[in-house]
């Protein structure tokens, strides 16, 4: 089963990777990845998170924690190595 959920939970993880970029958002509502000149490379503080960034975490958490369940018991499928 690992052969599967391993590069299933590697693609699940890099899809959230790809759906951070537009997963952060400045005042008024603006891409940050679209606008960078409006917001200005020191505006940390006022970056907040859209819905895209909050399913991106998901993403990368449920992608890691497939990665995990498949690894955890794939020693014992390999004989050890």
């Amino acid at each position: 089963m690992h052969q599967y959920l391993i590069p299933a939970g590697g693609i699940t993880a890099g899809a959230g990777f790809m759906t951070m970029l537009f997963g952060w958002e400045a005042p008024g509502g603006v891409d940050i990845a679209e606008q960078i000149s409006t917001v200005g490379f020191s505006a940390v503080s006022d970056i907040s998170l859209n819905p895209l960034g909050q399913l991106a975490f998901a993403l990368i958490l449920l992608g890691i924690g497939m990665m995990v369940f498949a690894n955890r018991t794939a020693w014992k499928e390999t004989g050890g190595y």
